[in-house]
């Protein structure tokens, strides 16, 4: 009886000793945090810095884009998902049956793709045209002159072949380059993302860097996981060498980002920034060299186009900063519009676009505005602040696309029946 009064004696201790702990525990973490613990925030973290944070936006934002993107020597910084050249080999040729259509494009072209293969795909049926349409998809975010041209004169010097060729675009290469150029320096005529891409390139006391910024992040990440289980999460005792752990480490991954900072070359380079305008520019004229390659682009793709026997049709994609060009919802004023930046880029250089898209019609070339497809629809169709559509949106850009190519598809189609001969 004594020895179980005995350990029944020494077991209250041990409960009463451990209560006082965490009473004092409890106390300590409201004087150091001004919060009683219940298991902490998931991730306290010292103030950071504005070179820190860039940093680590650009490593964040790198592994995002590395993951779903390649560099191709001539296109720049691309989706693995781009067809052609980087998912078909051989290069595409015409066949009995198929009218072989190349869309061209930013992320708008590569948005309506879907909807664009849908659409022909109906035409052809409701007109009762044997053949099928196979639209190859070449458009990327970011794409802009010239490389929609270096895309086709790659292809078809390879030995591809196209019956259409179809360019949407337009937003980019007024946008774009004034973007780029004056938030990164860079070439207002490199592809988009070289910026972002160049931070691949590190040295060897950089790569040591981020590994040990990587390794710390992990360690961050397993301690705030712990920080939450049950039940030690309730413990003030528990909570605190947590806190304290997860603080820690922070506070490491703080200095290194610092230090990771310090080595990122702000100067100047070639392989970063690409050539150096000779002179000084204000956006205006920066979105006037654009645009004047943006129309220089088109001639070049119809005189390609014609050369190597396909029909070229060039698209001005649909944009909601277009004065007039569609009456905003409700829904989309709060999250598709920008009344200061990219409204003023608009208002600014728009006229100068339907300029330059007379003077190419003038050439002769299949040009078409789609900017007021939109002018008397209330339906909500714009999906944030740059130019993306919804899928109601999407399918009447493309409707709006095909109409605009029936000729050419009725005769590509007449010469679809007939087996076609290789090209050069």
């Amino acid at each position: 009886m004594n020895r179980i009064k005995r350990i029944s004696f020494y077991c209250i201790m041990v409960i009463m000793t451990l209560l006082a702990i965490e009473g004092m525990a409890q106390a300590a973490y409201l004087i150091a945090y001004g919060e009683f613990n219940g298991g902490g925030p998931s991730r306290p973290q010292p103030a950071v810095g504005d070179a820190a944070d860039a940093v680590e936006w650009r490593a964040e934002a790198s592994k995002r884009e590395a993951s779903k993107r390649v560099v191709h020597p001539y296109y720049g910084y691309t989706r693995h998902e781009v067809e052609y050249p980087l998912n078909q080999v051989p290069p595409p040729r015409r066949q009995e049956g198929v009218v072989l259509i190349g869309l061209l494009g930013g992320s708008v072209g590569w948005d309506v793709t879907d909807a664009f293969r849908s659409a022909l795909a109906a035409w052809f049926r409701d007109n009762g045209i044997p053949a099928r349409p196979v639209v190859l998809g070449l458009a990327d975010s970011g794409v802009r002159q010239p490389q929609q041209v270096i895309r086709i004169a790659n292809t078809l010097s390879l030995g591809g072949e196209y019956d259409i060729i179809v360019n949407l675009d337009g937003y980019n290469e007024l946008m774009g380059p004034r973007r780029n150029y004056f938030r990164d320096g860079l070439s207002p005529f490199y592809p988009a993302r070289w910026a972002l891409l160049q931070q691949h390139i590190l040295t060897d006391a950089q790569k040591l860097l981020v590994s040990r910024i990587y390794t710390l992040r992990q360690r961050e990440e397993r301690l705030a996981a712990i920080a939450t289980a049950e039940p030690w999460r309730r413990l003030a005792l528990y909570g605190m060498v947590n806190r304290y752990l997860r603080e820690r480490t922070a506070g490491q991954i703080l200095a290194l980002n610092h230090e990771l900072a310090d080595t990122q070359p702000d100067a100047y380079s070639l392989q970063r920034h690409g050539p150096a305008l000779a002179v000084d520019v204000d956006e205006y004229d920066l979105s006037r060299m654009a645009l004047r390659v943006w129309y220089r682009g088109s001639v070049l793709l119809h005189e390609l186009s014609r050369g190597a026997g396909a029909e070229y049709y060039h698209f001005l994609q649909p944009n909601q900063y277009v004065p007039d060009s569609k009456p905003l919802t409700d829904e989309e004023l709060p999250v598709a519009y920008d009344p200061e930046s990219r409204a003023k880029i608009y208002r600014d250089s728009y006229p100068l676009q339907l300029r330059l898209g007379d003077e190419l019609r003038q050439q002769g070339i299949n040009y078409y505005d789609l900017t007021q497809i939109f002018a008397d629809n209330r339906e909500t169709l714009y999906i944030d602040d740059c130019c993306h559509l919804n899928e109601r949106g999407n399918e009447l850009l493309a409707a709006s696309m095909v109409q605009r190519l029936e000729t050419a598809l009725r005769q590509r189609a007449a010469l679809a029946a007939m087996k076609v001969g290789g090209g050069g």
